[in-house]
Formats: structure tokens, sequence, C-alpha cells
């Protein structure tokens, strides 16, 4: 049984890489990536079976960090080897002096199918040099450092904003518990005013944290403690930013996310 399990938990693992190095070689090629998650099947122990989970993907991973802010990748820790190289970043919240690494040992060769010229049928597999193995390694190794980084219900809330964006049902109770290894904090619907609501707001308008609460009531119908969640904090206790700083990281939020999806 623990075979079984090990080789489903690779199989797992090896799909996430295939996925995330399908996106790296587009950004690559220039292209928009917008898939945010992916739906993949996973083994639950403590059912004993595969069930179907969503994680964020590597474009995915990068939106939400930008999206909590403060979090700051190294220069990386490169070790070439004869077969392969490794990478390692450290990722640092400033805002909660949380540092932890992140690293990925990227072989330098890649197995490709082989497909006969004429027919187009796949006809076995062969082992050819990796091209980009130093791009895939890079942005593998800062995709680990910033999810280390993520909170479980931060990254819940956005899977349920990009599952809506894609047209999909939001996570089910519990798989969003799976996700935030909790319990997800029921948030209420939001109502985002325009973006010349936000825009009309100045500094001298949000002196303190009592303020900007009532603020961004008016603004997008936000409860304190969502607000303080959504900023990455608890309580008001936990904020070390001045509130005009709070406030122009949620208007970054809250106005580049489309309403239907928050």
């Amino acid at each position: 049984m623990t075979d079984e399990i090990t080789s489903i938990m690779l199989q797992q693992i090896q799909e996430i890489e295939q996925r995330d190095e399908s996106q790296i070689l587009a950004e690559l090629a220039g292209e928009a990536v917008l898939e945010y998650i992916y739906q993949i099947e996973v083994w639950d122990s403590k059912a004993r079976k595969k069930v179907r989970k969503v994680k964020l993907s590597w474009v995915g991973v990068k939106e939400v960090a930008r999206s909590r802010g403060n979090l700051v990748l190294s220069e990386p820790t490169i070790c070439d080897t004869e077969d392969a190289l490794r990478v390692v970043v450290k990722a640092t919240d400033l805002t909660r002096n949380f540092t932890v690494f992140g690293g990925c040992h990227q072989p330098k060769t890649q197995k490709v199918k082989d497909i006969d010229q004429e027919t187009g049928a796949v006809i076995g597999d062969k082992i050819e040099p990796d091209l980009f193995y130093f791009q895939k390694a890079l942005s593998k190794a800062q995709r680990n450092a910033l999810n280390l980084c993520i909170p479980g219900d931060y990254a819940a809330r956005f899977i349920d904003r990009f599952l809506k964006l894609a047209g999909k049902p939001a996570l089910p109770p519990g798989k969003a518990k799976q996700i935030a290894q909790g319990n997800v904090n029921k948030v209420s619907k939001l109502v985002i005013k325009p973006q010349a609501d936000w825009d009309a707001i100045k500094r001298e308008d949000v002196p303190t944290l009592p303020t900007l609460e009532r603020v961004m009531w008016n603004l997008a119908k936000l409860q304190p403690r969502q607000m303080y969640q959504e900023l990455g904090y608890v309580t008001r206790a936990d904020v070390i930013e001045p509130a005009w700083e709070c406030f122009l990281r949620l208007k970054d939020r809250f106005t580049n996310i489309p309403s239907e999806a928050v």
C-alpha cells in the first residue's frame, strides 16, 4: 500500500511539473497565459482513494503572491552538475518577517514522444537535451518559495475567484478546508464600486485604520475582519503599515479583479 501511495503521489507531482513547464515555455514564447489553476486527481489518505482537487498553477502562484504584496525573492543560488541544474531561491515576507527557501532539481534532458513523420502516430519515447532547463529550474524554484509564503486560507479565496472567472463552480466547503488546512472564514458577497470612486479617495481621507475600515465598507462592503485578512493580518492590532499604504494595496486588489469574481 505504501508503494502504491508513493507511486500515485509521484504521478501527481509529475503532472503538475509538466503543466507548469508548459506555462513557462508559453511565457517565453510571449503568450498570455491565463490558466491560474489546475484541477487534478490527488490521493486522499483518509478516504484511501483518489479525489479531484484544485491547485494554483505557476501563473496563479505569481498572481496570488503579487496580490499579497511585500514578498521579496533573493538572487538564486545555482549549482550546475553534469546532468542537472539545482536552483535555490529565498522568499521573504517583509510584512510578517518570515523567510523560507524554495529549490528545484531540473534535469538537462527531457523525455519527448517519438512521432512517425508519415502517420503522425506516437511510436515511443526518446531522450533529448532540454534547451530550456535553466528557465524551468529558475521559475520552479521561485514557485516553490512563493508557495510557502501563501497561507492556505488566502490561496483558497483566490482559487474560488479563479474558478468563477473560468465559469466553474466555487470550491465546496470540504475542499476549501483541505486547501486551507483549517476552516476558511465565510466571506460575504462584496459589492465593488467603480474605479472612479476608488480614485476619488486621497491620502488625507485615510489618516487612520478605523477610517480605512469605513472607507472599505463604502467601496466594497468589506467588513473589518475581512479587510485585515485580505491584507494578510488577523486584527487591527497586527497591522504595521500606514493606513494609506493599506488602502493602495486593497485598491490594487479589488479594482483589478472583476466584481463578479469576488
